[in-house]
């Protein structure tokens, strides 16, 4: 019998059951992160909206909302707003609401 592989027989086959279980958990655990990071309690914060990028992305999502952006402008996915309740946000078709302190490790400069 020929041996087509070459140098790969000695490679071993992977049943894919473990590798979707993997995808699995670390779908869950995204989501999990996300809600255990949660928004800010306070009215006033900020908050980081993350939201669609259709319907005019998230810009436009803080607007129907009746907050502003405060930053970043050019986010395909994602501005930190205020001016608006939690629930406005959600209504508005935000998908998470974070609270962007958490996520400060980003935003390191020097």
């Amino acid at each position: 019998m020929p041996r087509f592989w070459g140098k790969f027989d000695h490679m071993v086959r992977v049943h894919p059951v473990p590798l979707l279980a993997i995808g699995l958990i670390a779908s869950f655990g995204t989501e999990f992160a996300a809600v255990a990071l949660g928004a800010p309690d306070d009215a006033d914060a900020a908050v980081l909206v993350i939201a669609p990028p259709w319907k005019g992305g998230p810009e436009a999502i803080v607007a129907e909302a009746g907050g502003w952006v405060v930053a970043p402008v050019n986010a395909p996915l994602s501005v930190m707003a205020t001016g608006a309740s939690l629930d406005a946000f959600k209504a508005a078709g935000a998908w998470f609401l974070l609270d962007p302190g958490a996520f400060r490790f980003f935003c390191v400069s020097g």
